[in-house]
């Protein structure tokens, strides 16, 4: 088929305005919605679906042309593992064959399409990209406008490596912005990430009157066990300690890295009688943890607490006298939790 002048200057147009999607960072849902559309528009297709694999999560698009009008909808469908496996079967059976991908379309009817779509004129091609599959997308030929061609084929199969890219670079942008704001050893939240928290916090918490907590919590003797044990035992404690403190929260609690052997805590609608509370329930749980996998009480930390508004009213000064507590709870012997309002009460002015 020859398309003509006109038909060539939209195809340019939807190629053009999809790339500039991909490369401007939008969501992927936009940008596989727009692929569709543009389905619907180029091809003589009465329906399009775009059916994709997040993690084992399926979302099925469905793309619909009624009287030269379209309409998109998404849906999150049960994950079923004999579509799971059938496309990841068939995608390493095309690796072992020349590359070449050949659908079985009666599996993904019988778990996807409508009865009557099976009856009309069906193409598909699969989302691939950089060795992985990422779904298949899927045109109903709409046979009073014309029948499908092998030209209609190969622009499905470009669309196809459109959206494969689309949802590829999501993936990895998703993966940046997790790892900008967690820490690499523990897989908790950083220390950028935590200052960031605590002002919003803080402006929520004047807002609305309610107190928020901040601990920040110290490795006693974590030199001694590094010394003992060897760095990369050390390195290991550190994740556990992290594991056990974040086990012991709630969900709203935030969990950061501070700095080598530091840890902090946010705690939203938290005052010191709940701060402490907390903070007494973690350091038992730390002090009963079998770092070894055999001796409890290898470890220990220490603890200082400051309350928003009470104690600070600036991110600063509530780390400062979190920070001056937990000092002095060292200092008295470790394996202890002191607040700065003890602190305040053995330093009076």
């Amino acid at each position: 088929m020859v398309r003509t002048c006109d038909e060539k200057d939209i195809l340019f147009e939807t190629f053009a305005e999809i790339t500039s999607l991909m490369s401007s960072g939008k969501d992927n849902r936009i940008i596989l919605q727009k692929i569709i559309e543009n389905a619907l528009s180029i091809l003589p297709s009465k329906k399009v679906y775009l059916i994709f694999l997040d993690n084992r999560r399926i979302v099925k698009y469905t793309g619909t042309m009624r009287d030269k009008s379209k309409r998109i909808a998404v849906e999150d469908i049960p994950a079923s593992a004999g579509i799971v496996n059938w496309l990841q079967r068939e995608y390493e059976s095309a690796k072992s064959s020349e590359g070449v991908l050949s659908l079985d379309l009666s599996m993904i009817a019988s778990e996807f399409l409508l009865e009557y779509d099976t009856c009309s004129t069906v193409v598909s091609a699969p989302l691939i990209a950089k060795n992985s599959l990422f779904g298949v997308i899927i045109a109903i030929n709409d046979q009073e406008r014309r029948r499908f061609t092998e030209d209609d084929i190969h622009l499905l199969t470009v669309m196809a490596n459109q959206a494969a890219i689309a949802f590829e670079n999501y993936i990895l942008y998703k993966k940046l912005e997790v790892e900008s704001i967690t820490d690499g050893l523990t897989g908790i939240y950083n220390y950028r990430f935590l200052i960031r928290s605590i002002k919003i916090e803080m402006k929520r918490a004047s807002r609305f009157a309610y107190p928020c907590a901040f601990i920040m919590i110290d490795v006693d003797n974590l030199k001694e066990y590094n010394d003992r044990n060897g760095h990369l035992s050390g390195s290991r404690a550190l994740r556990d300690i992290a594991q056990v403190i974040t086990r012991n929260c709630r969900e709203i609690d935030l969990v950061a890295k501070y700095g080598g052997d530091e840890f902090a805590l946010l705690l939203p609608h938290t005052g010191l009688e709940g701060a402490m509370r907390l903070g007494e329930r973690m350091l038992k749980a730390i002090r009963h943890f079998k770092f070894d996998g055999v001796t409890p009480e290898l470890i220990t930390c220490s603890m200082g607490v400051a309350v928003f508004p009470d104690d600070a009213r600036t991110v600063e000064t509530l780390i400062e006298r979190a920070d001056a507590a937990l000092y002095l709870a060292k200092s008295r012997g470790k394996n202890a939790i002191l607040s700065y309002r003890e602190l305040d009460l053995t330093n009076p002015s």
